[in-house]
């Protein structure tokens, strides 16, 4: 509507002005010697107009061809600074994985090498992954738990839904004897994603009430009966109980589905030393140690 208005504007001043020529054009004389020159007023300002734009345009083409050289120059520094930039870039992000790391430092530098283009995002969520797993698996073992509740305050939302991650963070909690905040999370997330270590670590925690830890873990073996990370902490569950048969049945069958477990030849071997079996705990410990050896 506003556009639509200015042109009706535009066409009645148009119309005004070439009436107004037509009713009285008005002329220039101009005399120069023996030569006189006349024309109607408004073909001069015409005239006057044209060669104005036509002045501003040239000044302003002979100013680009002024400083055609110098820019040339300077966008040629510009590549190469950004040549030199992306290369430094890249000489970082390799040096991250050749040494071992200030995962802290790394942390904090993210934000940066997320800006960069040359960096494939799948890289940096690689990297992001990589930083906060070593992060939370050496911070479980410190003294000071608020290094570890930091480092899960500031880890992205998206990232504390990553059962390993939170694994890693249960750990530090159950070493920090925050055993009843673990046992709420691990329960939380087992229910939205079945994760087995997250299983064995649930199995670590000393409830004051081990009966329902085991009631809770035979409800998941209807769902799981295969999974091996399940059968060792049923096992564990029932050696608690001093439920000797079924701790054993669980634990062996656990290595039926995973033979690699050093944990549950621990397990095996500790519940034999409680049934007073020392050369079958002698065993246990040995076949853990062999396979140890060879992974």
């Amino acid at each position: 509507m506003y556009r639509f208005f200015i042109f009706l504007l535009v066409l009645a001043l148009s119309v005004w002005i070439g009436v107004k020529i037509t009713a009285d054009p008005g002329y220039v004389l101009i005399t120069w010697h023996q030569l006189t020159l006349e024309m109607p007023l408004w073909l001069v300002i015409l005239i006057l107009i044209v060669t104005f734009i036509l002045i501003y345009f040239l000044i302003r083409f002979f100013k680009f061809l002024v400083m055609l050289p110098k820019k040339w120059h300077q966008d040629r520094y510009k590549k190469r600074l950004q040549k030199t930039t992306a290369l430094n870039d890249q000489r970082l992000f390799s040096a991250i994985y050749q040494k071992p790391q200030n995962w802290h430092h790394i942390v904090e530098i993210l934000p940066q090498l997320e800006s960069k283009t040359w960096i494939a995002k799948e890289q940096i969520q690689q990297l992001q992954q990589e930083c906060y797993e070593n992060l939370l698996s050496e911070e479980k073992y410190i003294y000071d738990i608020s290094t570890l509740e930091n480092i899960w305050k500031n880890l992205p939302s998206k990232l504390k839904k990553d059962s390993l991650l939170l694994n890693y963070y249960a750990e530090g909690l159950i070493n920090h004897h925050e055993e009843a905040k673990a046992e709420s999370l691990i329960i939380k997330q087992l229910k939205k994603q079945w994760f087995g270590p997250l299983v064995a670590t649930y199995s670590l925690i000393k409830s004051a009430n081990p009966a329902r830890q085991l009631a809770i873990a035979e409800k998941w073996l209807k769902k799981h009966p295969d999974d091996p990370y399940l059968l060792l902490s049923l096992g564990r569950f029932c050696r608690q109980q001093k439920l000797w048969g079924k701790a054993r049945d669980y634990l062996e069958k656990s290595l039926i589905y995973d033979s690699s477990n050093l944990e549950t030849y621990l397990e095996l071997g500790e519940l034999s030393e409680d049934l007073e079996e020392p050369l079958q705990a002698l065993a246990w410990f040995k076949k853990g140690l062999i396979k140890k050896n060879s992974s």
